[in-house]
């Protein structure tokens, strides 16, 4: 049986994928400043020569990666709660996917800390970071949005604003699942979240909850 032999350009994308897959390993293991491009390549299982032909060199990989991966969570995430009936079933349903993505690999958490201190320290950087984790929230600000509208429910702050609060109680609750695994029960985000999400939504044409 003949061997299909691949395009020059699903090629360069097969490399390109691999290159980003061993990325993820070295820049897990080792942060940043602590990778090199020769371990990524020789990860990857080619010279540094492929890597320098696909990217303009480690800071332009490890962007990459981010954007990669950041909207891979959030393609996820929105595909496995669209569908789902009420805002709470997507946010308990949402909030147990994510949890799984951070039991089944933990290795992903690493990876958004690095992203994380990266923007911190380079303020070059800070933009384009930004910019990436602004993709992820406006796909939880879509859920929400939604939601809301279908269920005919008023929120009580922007859906923006819910939006990196659930994202910011995310990574929260996944550092804390990470490192104590024993003190952070498998439905306590979703729990959490049904409960912020009922405290800031109410029936349309009523009165806002009043303030305490």
């Amino acid at each position: 049986m003949p061997t299909t032999r691949l395009t020059r350009e699903q090629s360069k994308a097969l490399t390109r994928q691999r290159l980003l897959s061993a990325a993820r390993t070295v820049f897990a293991r080792r942060g940043f400043h602590g990778a090199s491009v020769e371990e990524i390549a020789a990860e990857a299982g080619f010279s540094t020569g492929a890597l320098y032909s696909n990217f303009e060199g480690k800071e332009d990989l490890f962007l990459a990666l981010m954007d990669h991966e950041i909207d891979a969570y959030a393609n996820e995430i929105s595909s496995a709660v669209d569908g789902l009936g009420s805002v709470a079933e997507r946010a308990r349903d949402g909030a147990a996917h994510w949890m799984e993505i951070v039991e089944r690999e933990p290795e992903m958490l690493m990876l958004f800390v690095e992203f994380w201190a990266y923007a911190a320290r380079d303020p070059g950087a800070r933009e384009r970071v930004a910019a990436s984790f602004a993709r992820a929230r406006e796909v939880l600000t879509r859920l929400i949005s939604d939601g809301a509208r279908e269920l005919q429910m008023q929120l009580e702050m922007p859906a923006e604003h819910l939006a990196v609060a659930i994202d910011a109680l995310a990574d929260g609750i996944a550092r804390q699942k990470l490192a104590d695994p024993t003190s952070v029960p498998d439905d306590l985000m979703g729990r959490v979240v049904s409960l912020l999400l009922a405290g800031a939504a109410r029936p349309a044409g009523t009165e806002p909850h009043s303030e305490r």
